[in-house]
């Protein structure tokens, strides 16, 4: 049987392989509930609080505040040896209910005003918080319970269950809100929301894990240890850097398109869409992945990411060709964004060493939460500015100026741990 929280094993009583299929369906269906989450909740917290009269200044700080909130990895580092991975992730999601019911009512309220806008960000912030002290265990977990060799093909499986809900989920949520939706149109999904946060404590609790090594030494020597390998110190720096660009970027793409006409259901179908690419090249880069390494699929999904940004300058306005130019970019984002996740995923996994497991995984986190911090500040003042700077199309040359920037993060990718003995670009348009 899968070990539970509390359970321990030496590196000889590693969890069996039928236990690690166990697990991954588990790990599986927790990350389907944590789809889930974002679909009836996370999503479209900008939309909620775009109903309540935020400004882009506020939305750009709820994209931060999605960083922020890794920064409870910290609190989660400190409780893990006491309870055990699965443990902390069970005790975190209960832990984040009260914030998810103050938001629901919030919401059921119907309030609207800057007051009213500060407190969901703050709300939400909370509730985000709490949980990511439960994900400080997710990334051990995984893993626990797959080979190196296998990553790509269990991320695979993974993501394809993930964006088959997101086929169908957002539909229904924006069929619900409609193009205009009020404040109380939120309470429903956030309400739905609690079930499936509660779902996934539950399903973490028949979670197989290998047991921790003692600690001899405080954290900050343990963080300080991990920071001085060079692997590690290489990733975080690209993730610092990859995700300072994507939160200065893609969460305000839902100011631009609203701003220019696109109405809100539309929007929220948008997600579906971009599913949709998603899958549409998941084996791909899944196979590459394990075959080749991460070098070749970051190197094409980043270039890529930079080569679409100036379809920002060609942003139609008016339906149906507005749906149509949102529709073409999110299907192209999603099918780039599900090979970069899969390279990082396993550039990580290559960084983080399993003498310092907790510890290098964490400080992953952090660097992209301080990415993230940055990046979305910046980027909802810079959108702002220029709005006022230049009008209608100010928003647009910002998007497309900030996009490039992906360059930036591939010259950094060129750094990572392998990169020099993974197979390059040329090397696989050979192969093919």
């Amino acid at each position: 049987m899968p070990e539970t929280a509390g359970d321990t094993t030496t590196e000889e009583q590693s969890p069996s392989q039928g236990s690690h299929r166990k697990s991954q369906s588990r790990l599986i269906a927790i990350a389907v509930s944590g789809s889930t989450n974002n679909a009836l909740l996370t999503s479209i917290v900008p939309l909620f609080l775009l109903s309540l009269g935020a400004s882009p200044f506020v939305i750009g700080l709820a994209a931060t505040s999605n960083h922020i909130q890794k920064m409870g990895r910290v609190v989660g580092l400190q409780f893990m040896h006491r309870t055990g991975k699965a443990g902390l992730f069970f005790w975190a999601r209960l832990g984040s209910l009260p914030a998810g019911i103050a938001l629901a009512l919030l919401a059921y309220q119907g309030g609207a005003g800057v007051w009213a806008a500060w407190i969901g960000l703050a709300v939400f912030t909370i509730r985000g918080t709490v949980q990511q002290m439960g994900n400080t265990a997710w990334w051990p977990l995984v893993q626990d319970n797959t080979a190196s060799g296998g990553v790509g093909s269990f991320l695979t499986r993974m993501r394809l269950q993930q964006r088959l809900l997101e086929l169908v989920l957002p539909l229904l949520v924006g069929w619900y809100l409609g193009s205009q939706p009020t404040a109380n149109h939120f309470a429903l999904p956030f309400a739905l929301a609690l079930f499936s946060t509660l779902a996934g404590a539950f399903l973490a609790r028949g979670v197989a894990e290998k047991a921790q090594p003692a600690i001899n030494e405080g954290l900050l020597p343990r963080l300080r240890q991990v920071i001085a390998e060079p692997p590690m110190r290489a990733y975080a720096f690209f993730i610092m850097a990859r995700t300072a660009v994507l939160s200065a970027t893609f969460p305000l793409w839902v100011v631009a398109l609203t701003d220019w006409g696109l109405p809100v259901s539309y929007f929220v179908w948008m997600t579906p869409v971009q599913a949709l690419g998603y899958i549409a090249g998941l084996h791909g880069w899944g196979r590459m992945v394990d075959r080749h390494g991460s070098r070749g699929v970051l190197t094409i999904t980043l270039i890529l990411q930079a080569a679409i940004a100036p379809a920002w300058l060609f942003l139609p306005s008016g339906l149906p060709w507005i749906a149509l130019w949102a529709s073409t970019i999110y299907f192209l984002w999603g099918a780039l964004d599900g090979g970069h996740q899969m390279g990082q995923s396993r550039a990580m996994l290559d960084a983080v060493s399993k003498e310092y497991q907790d510890e290098g995984f964490a400080i992953a986190i952090y660097a992209s939460a301080l990415g993230g911090f940055v990046g979305g500040i910046t980027g909802g003042t810079l959108f702002q500015w220029a709005s006022a700077l230049a009008g209608a199309k100010g928003p647009l040359f910002y998007l497309t100026a900030a996009q490039l920037t992906f360059v930036a993060t591939w010259l950094l990718s060129t750094r990572l741990a392998g990169y020099r003995e993974q197979t390059s670009v040329r090397c696989l348009l050979r192969l093919r």
